[in-house]
């Protein structure tokens, strides 16, 4: 094999085969994202209704402060998977972890009310419900779980396995978030365990899943 014979030559030769790739954009990235999860909001609604108590006017506390809460959530990680894309010296990806430690307060009051209730908390109909509505969140998480997949694949995360735990999180609170514009449970024992077992679900199914996918 015949070596070039100057620096200019050999640069030319690795270059050769390169295409230039488009930038990631902060922006386009979290509009993505909250287009993914406004169409599972509608797609939830539109296939199974909205609650029958906001049809009628009322809006119950608990359920608009864990609703929020999700929410929170899901935008502080979406923000997260989209920074973690494009690394860079000085970025922070600790900025979730606040809203991850304030909706962790639903399950541990949860599980709390659960201990004083005792054994009606385990009927086979609350456990029904309560499966329900772990599933339904995390069917719901799909959309936005596959675009922040895919928005990795086109970055660099420097922690795949990170990015993968903080992409699931954000997919199960959107997912979540949809479908609790439907349960009409507002109890805090069914929203801190069940609803909140949605999001830990999608967190360790990115945690395993995500890392996979992304590597580079």
């Amino acid at each position: 094999m015949t070596m070039p014979h100057t620096s200019d030559a050999l640069i030319a030769e690795l270059v050769d085969d390169l295409a230039p790739v488009k930038p990631l954009r902060f922006g386009e990235g979290i509009a993505l994202t909250l287009a993914a999860a406004g169409v599972t909001a509608v797609a939830v609604v539109a296939a199974f209704g909205l609650r029958a108590e906001w049809l009628a006017g009322h809006l119950d506390p608990m359920q608009l402060v864990s609703t929020g809460l999700f929410l929170g959530l899901a935008l502080a990680a979406s923000v997260t998977v989209v920074v973690m894309s494009r690394p860079h010296v000085g970025s922070d990806h600790s900025g979730w972890r606040w809203a991850a430690a304030m909706a962790g307060l639903l399950p541990l009051a949860g599980v709390i009310v659960a201990a004083v209730r005792g054994s009606q908390t385990l009927s086979s109909e609350v456990m029904r419900h309560g499966a329900e509505c772990l599933a339904g969140g995390s069917i719901a998480s799909l959309l936005v779980f596959a675009l922040l997949v895919l928005w990795l694949r086109r970055g660099a995360p420097t922690s795949p396995e990170r990015a993968g735990l903080v992409a699931g999180v954000a997919a199960g609170a959107f997912g979540i978030f949809a479908a609790s514009l439907h349960c009409p449970d507002n109890d805090i024992v069914h929203i801190g365990l069940w609803h909140s077992a949605a999001v830990v679900a999608m967190g360790l199914v990115g945690r395993v899943v995500v890392p996979r996918l992304i590597r580079w």
